[in-house]
């Protein structure tokens, strides 16, 4: 197993950090927003950087690039079977899927605080409803994208992947 790059051990310390929000919102936060939603928007935070981090390095390298066109359409629809396993237990879904899975968080996270009917396009809209097939810690009540921490690990590694894919 080859070293962790900086983007993988800075992700994964935000993660730790995450890890605690709930404890420490439950014993010192405000009684009016419950814990679990204020860690499902930390979460989701989360999720918006991990997807810029990676929107930000395909700008480096492809100039006017963006998520949907030169990570999601750039990923094949069916994983190679020659890939290093990144996630486990393996996942259930491709990584293209599981792209299009943080994407749609992340435009939900950031165009409505979590609420799916406030993403004007259908694909993104998709995109996020799709999410809790997708991807383990991620439902969806009332038109709202919940988090739990488990999706954190996921989404670290399938951004990982995607580096390694899209070198």
């Amino acid at each position: 197993m080859s070293r962790m790059s900086d983007f993988e051990i800075r992700a994964n310390n935000i993660m730790t950090a995450i890890e605690i929000a709930e404890h420490r919102v439950s014993n010192y936060g405000y009684s009016d927003d419950p814990p679990e939603e204020t860690v499902s928007r930390v979460i989701g935070m989360f999720i918006t950087w991990l997807t810029a981090c990676e929107e930000a390095r395909q700008q480096v390298v492809n100039g006017n690039a963006s998520f949907t066109r030169n990570v999601i359409e750039a990923l094949p629809v069916d994983d190679d079977p020659n890939w290093d396993t990144c996630i486990m237990p393996p996942s259930n879904s491709t990584l293209k899927e599981r792209a299009q899975a943080l994407w749609g968080i992340r435009v939900a996270f950031t165009h409505g605080d979590g609420d799916i009917t406030l993403i004007k396009n259908t694909q993104n809209r998709q995109f996020a409803i799709n999410s809790q097939s997708q991807l383990m810690g991620v439902s969806i009540q009332n038109n709202k994208i919940y988090l739990r921490e488990t999706v954190c690990h996921i989404a670290i590694r399938t951004m990982v992947q995607i580096r390694d894919v899209l070198l």
